[in-house]
């Protein structure tokens, strides 16, 4: 396709595509609307498909990124910190759960 006739399908492309928005944006059903506008049905569920299969060229054009789904374990270096009255108690933030969970229990 050469460079005019490329530019002229996109330029109707934009087109079709914000008839389409302006279809959906009036809560109308496609009948109410084509039958106000003008647009035969036929007309209107064409350019619709154009639309369709050009936005899913454009998804296919762009490469496909890998996701992890693991989460990232963040590793701190800071302290906990529990004072009760004048007691301070400094405890590193990988402290043992169960051993930090009996300690609480003891200071209340």
């Amino acid at each position: 396709m050469n460079e005019i006739a490329r530019i002229k399908n996109e330029v109707r492309l934009k087109q079709w595509a914000e008839m389409v928005q302006l279809r959906n944006e009036s809560g109308l059903t496609v009948s109410q609307w084509c039958r106000q506008n003008g647009i035969n049905q036929k007309t209107y569920y064409y350019r619709l498909n154009r639309v369709r299969k050009a936005l899913c060229g454009e998804v296919e054009k762009h490469e496909i990124v890998s996701v992890s789904t693991e989460p990232e374990i963040a590793v701190s270096h800071e302290q906990i910190s529990l004072s009760v009255g004048n007691v301070v108690v400094n405890l590193p933030d990988d402290f043992n759960e169960d051993t930090l969970k009996r300690l609480l229990g003891v200071l209340r």
